[in-house]
Order: C-alpha cells, then structure tokens, then sequence
C-alpha cells in the first residue's frame, strides 16, 4: 500500500492497558474492515497511503514519532483505549497541527459532545464506519463538502460542531480485512505476538436491551456472504489464530449457523487451529444453541456455556425492554448441560433499574434454586454512551447516578502507562440506594465465592433442602455475621471490602484483592476472597463453623458434612486421597443440585480422590485452578466425575439421627 507522492494516513486501534508488556494482543478487526473497504477502492490506493495500523498500546510519545508526515490519522474507539486515543490525538496536533483526527467506534455517542470536548478531534464517525470512511477520504480527496458524508459531526469554522444527514449503511457485501491482505504486514513485523481473531458473520441485534450499546445496529440483523464467512475461518486457522472471539450478538439463531460451526470444526480438525472459538450464543437457550454447544465442546473448542439473565425482576426486565426463558426451562437447560457434562455460567447485571436489594438476593437465589451453582457471574452496570440506559430522559427517569472510574481489567499486573481509561458505573437509581448497591455487591461476593467457587456450597445445598432455608437468608445472614465478627478471617476480609466500596462511591476508585502469594496480578475480590480462605482452610472452617452450628444440624451429621465439604475443595499441590464417609453426601447433592432432593441416606462410603499432579505454589494454583479454571468449575473435585470414584457398603446402611 506504500506510493510515492501518497497521503499517509494511520489507524490506531489499540488494545487494553494490560497488554501493554503483554505477548498476546487481537488482531485490529475494527480498524481492519476500515481499511479493506477504503483501500478496495482505486482512488483511495492511488492517493492515500496506509502507512500503518497500531494496535497495541504503544507509549503516545514513540507513537507520535513514529509517524510520517501524517495526512489522517482514524481512531477506533472503546472504553478501553478512548482516553489514550484522545492523549494521541492532542499529541498529534501539537506535532502535525495541519494532520486530520477521526474518531469513530462504539465510545462515539450519536451527538458532537466529543468534538465539543477535544479541540484536537476533528471528525467523528457515528455508527458503522467502513461507507463513511470511505466517502469521507474521497471527499477529502477531491475537494466535495463534508456536508454529504453522511453520518458524521465535524466543524465548518473550526469552532461550531455540524452533523450531517443520518442514514443506515445497509451494505453487507464489505471486502474481508483477511483476504484482503490488511493484517499481513501486522503478522509478519511481530512475530513474538501470540495473536487472537474475530469472527464476524452478522451485525446488530434483534433485541433492544436498554443497557446495550449496539446502537442503531438493534434495527435489525444483517448477514455476511456466507463465502467470506468461510474464507475467514480458513485465514484465521492457516495462519494458527489460537483463540477466536465471535462477535455475533445471538450465534445459533439462523440455520446457517450450524454450517458455521461445520467449518470452525472442521478447520480445527485438520490443523489444529482455531484452539478455541468463543460465541455470544442467542439468548433464548433452545435446542440448536445446545447442540452447538455440544459440538464445540466435542471437538474442544469451547469448555463453558453461557445463558444470561441479567435480571430476574419483573420490573426490570420491562424497564430494560427484555425477556427471559421461564425459570422452569431455564432448569431444564442447565439439566441438559450438565448431564451432557458442559459446563454453564450465567450472568447477572448489578442496579439495572427497578433493581431493589431484595429482588436482586432473591433472583440470585431463585438462580440457585433453579440449578445454576457454577457460575454466576454479577457485572456492574455500566452506562455505555450508544445505550439507551445512557439517554438523558431515560436517566432522569429512573434517577440513575454514576461514578467515573478508573477502568482495569482483573488477573493483569499495573501497567505502565500514564494514561487513564475510564468507566462510568451505576450506583443508584430511584430503587435501589447506594447503601443497598454496597449490600448487593457484599452479597454477590459471598455467593461466587462461598458457593459458586464451593467453600460452603453443600452446606447451603443442606439446609436449603432439609431445612428451607432460602439461598439468599443463608448468604444475606453470613455476610452480616461476618460484618459482625470482623476478627475472624472472612469477617476481616468482608470489613475491608465493604470499607471499600463505600470508598468506591465517594473516591472513585475501583476496588480489587491482591495478594503477592497469589501472583502479582490484581484479583476479583471474590477470587481473593476464595484464595484467602484456602491458604488458611482451617482456620476459615473451624472460624465459620460457629456460623454454621447456629442451623441446628445434628453434631454427628455435622461434623461428617464439614469433613465432606472441607475434603472436596481441590488445594494447591492435592493428590490422592480417601473421604470416609457415614453418609451419602456426594449422591445428596447431586441430586440436590439437579432439583431431584432425595433424602439423605446414612450409608458407609469411600470417596477416592485421583487428581493429577499439580503445583503447591499458590500462585500456580491461583492462575491454573481460580482464573482460568473457575468456569470449568475446577475448585471442586466433584464438579469433574473424572477425578474421583465412590464406593458403598451397603451393609451398613442406618437410619439417620
């Protein structure tokens, strides 16, 4: 693409701040289908230059000189990297003052508030980009106003911000950045990159989620040729792209889907590539969602499932414009996966409006009733400037207040970099008061890390079924028991996280666990508190056994389910070894997880753990079994029938106490 005499234009699409040390990065997908469109066009090749797309977080200072007399440099936009890309910017004009910044991408709300805000923008792109990139550079080429390009904001006097007409792209048959040849330059310079790939085959939403920021593209649903689609998993398996995220917003909702998945299979039969593919599957879990799940797993390209909720409020399902399969055919799903051994996790978003504290405990544990004791994963609610929940009159309604926060992701070290990303996260609306956001996230901790991750799951499993104790007064009273007993290692662990998300509200700042035994990376404070628990499984035991005893269960029962419960969390540097045992316990909860409670037989049986060998050093164990093994539910050696065998003896079947 280089020329003499050429206009060099740039495209910066860097990624999260915690790649920048980092071997692995995405391949620039975004950035990428800017450029296969513009430069398919004759005119843009032989006028514009594209001198080179960046794509990781590069120090501003070396980037911007890295540049060649830059013409236009395109930013493509996210929480991720918005600031960064604004601080390269403002770095670019005072170098190039004549060089022109575009801004488009997800984090470009559909008004001229970021050209208002940064004088070193010049141009914003709202919605797709890769029609109006092009039209845009042929405008500039050839001297026609920016006045008919449409779907853009810029200045006319370089003070007062003009849109122009807003239409629908509605072309689909865009040249694939791909077989384009746009990444070839990118693969080639960096070898040392471990790269991942997106895989598009449709655009938009057929849904209208309110805290979403598909923006326009919620009109409708446009394909892809299926020939590109096919073309691209070959590209990214011939050229060994590991993982592969696909960015379609409810994957098994068309027939052609299945055929998809024929050619992700078969690429990664004949050699080896893509190792995994991750998928946005369609929100209502039927059939053909499962029977690709089922594949993926299969041929090992995906170990875990998801199937959202978001809510189980009446009232907030009708105030963010969504439904939900019943919960009767949710169990039956989470059924289905587990008989077919995949593992599944749901997800839940934290102040969604109409949210109250009550009915988010009580939906977490009508969750848990219905079956879904893996994974619950609580995301905080974020305000998403192309949402709905992000509209003024939407906000005044519902009284929604954010705070701005420093964004980071978990399981990265500090990055060095001085550039801040930031998110705006709610934590107030008219139903639920900060004080009872502050109450929901302590509760959501003591759920994922206490049952979710296993610590007291076949407790609350007991006494939910032999006592009816609901899930959600079990976990509600021991976080307020643990508040209550703060000198007690979860109670000291649960004072410093409510300390800090009070802090979180009035300081802005997010909170995290670290632990230097775990690795130095920045944990998920139910992680950390998980982690926290292990390396001192005794004393949290014999510590939140005086909670425990406070239920009432016979001492000899007791006593035999705290060995049973304590002897099934898989530790660091575990191998072999026998649970003896005068009760049924690992039939009970099956049972009782699947909803098919059956009573509890007092029957001697041997539990033989086998476990592979592994690292006692915690932070192997924090990466291995935690962070990337959560999912695969791997905290609790009964969660994988592969790594145990139980034996009975019939003959001294008793009656219980």
């Amino acid at each position: 693409m280089e020329g003499v005499g050429l206009k060099n234009v740039y495209l910066v699409q860097a990624g999260e701040k915690s790649l920048v040390n980092n071997t692995i990065a995405y391949l620039p997908y975004a950035a990428g289908t800017i450029a296969a469109k513009a430069w398919g066009n004759q005119l843009i090749r032989d006028s514009f230059n594209l001198d080179r797309i960046v794509f990781l977080r590069e120090p501003v200072e070396r980037l911007v000189e890295s540049l060649d007399d830059p013409y236009l440099v395109g930013f493509s936009s996210y929480l991720w990297n918005h600031e960064y890309n604004k601080t390269v910017a403002k770095s670019i004009k005072e170098r190039y003052p004549a060089c022109l910044t575009v801004f488009g991408g997800h984090n470009i709300s559909g008004d001229s508030s970021v050209l208002m805000e940064n004088s070193a923008v010049d141009i914003l792109i709202h919605g797709e980009g890769e029609e109006v990139f092009e039209r845009l550079l042929c405008a500039l080429l050839t001297g026609e106003s920016l006045d008919s390009v449409p779907n853009i904001s810029y200045r006319t006097d370089g003070l007062t911000p003009v849109q122009t007409i807003r239409m629908p792209m509605t072309g689909s048959d865009y040249p694939s950045p791909y077989s384009a040849g746009v990444f070839d330059r990118i693969l080639a310079s960096h070898p040392e990159v471990k790269f991942h790939g997106t895989l598009e085959t449709n655009r938009g939403c057929s849904n209208s989620c309110a805290f979403c920021d598909w923006g326009t593209h919620k009109a409708g649903v446009k394909m892809f040729p299926i020939e590109r689609v096919k073309q691209d998993i070959a590209w990214l398996s011939e050229h060994r792209i590991e993982y592969v995220w696909g960015t379609d917003a409810n994957f098994g909702q068309f027939e052609r889907d299945n055929l998809i998945a024929d050619w992700l299979i078969e690429a990664k039969a004949s050699n080896g590539y893509p190792k995994s593919f991750r998928a946005n599957y369609a929100k209502f879990n039927n059939r053909n969602v499962f029977e690709l799940a089922r594949r993926f797993s299969q041929a090992d390209l995906s170990k875990s499932t998801t199937i959202s909720l978001q809510s189980l409020s009446g009232e907030v399902l009708k105030n963010i414009h969504r439904s939900n399969m019943t919960l009767d055919h949710f169990s039956e799903v989470i059924k289905l996966y587990r008989e077919a051994g995949i593992p599944t996790y749901s997800e839940m978003i934290l102040a969604l409006p109409g949210e109250t504290y009550d009915s988010f405990t009580n939906g977490i544990g009508r969750l848990l009733d219905s079956g879904q004791h893996a994974v619950i994963e609580v995301y905080d609610c974020v305000l998403l400037p192309n949402s709905t929940l992000a509209e003024k009159d939407y906000i005044g309604q519902h009284q929604i207040k954010t705070i701005r926060v420093p964004f980071f992701q978990y399981h990265s070290e500090e990055a060095d970099d001085c550039v801040t990303e930031y998110t705006d996260i709610v934590v107030s609306t008219s139903t639920l008061p900060p004080e009872d956001w502050v109450r929901c996230k302590l509760f959501s901790t003591a759920v994922q890390s206490m049952h979710c991750l296993g610590l007291l799951r076949c407790f609350a499993l007991y006494l939910r079924h032999e006592k009816g104790i609901p899930y959600s007064s079990f976990y509600s009273s021991l976080v307020q028991w643990y508040l209550e007993h703060g000198g007690t290692l979860c109670g000291r662990l649960f004072i410093r996280i409510h300390d800090q998300l009070k802090a979180m509200i009035t300081d802005n700042q997010v909170p995290y666990f670290y632990e230097r035994q775990f690795g130095d990376v920045r944990w998920p404070l139910d992680e950390g508190v998980f982690l926290s628990c292990v390396a001192d499984l005794n004393r949290f035991y014999r510590e939140t056994s005086r909670y425990l005893k406070a239920f009432d269960i016979h001492e000899d029962l007791f006593n035999q389910l705290l060995a049973y419960q304590k002897g099934v969390i898989r530790l660091p540097g575990s191998s072999q070894q026998r649970i003896v045992q005068q009760y049924d316990f690992y039939g009970y909860m099956l049972h009782a997880m699947n909803n098919q409670a059956k009573p509890l037989k007092k029957v001697k049986n041997t539990l033989a753990l086998t476990l592979p060998p592994g690292s006692a050093a915690m932070a192997d164990y924090a990466r291995e079994i935690v962070w990337y093994g959560r999912r695969l539910g791997l905290t609790m050696i009964t969660n994988d029938s592969g790594l145990f065998n139980i034996q009975y003896d019939k003959a001294f079947e008793m009656p219980l106490p």
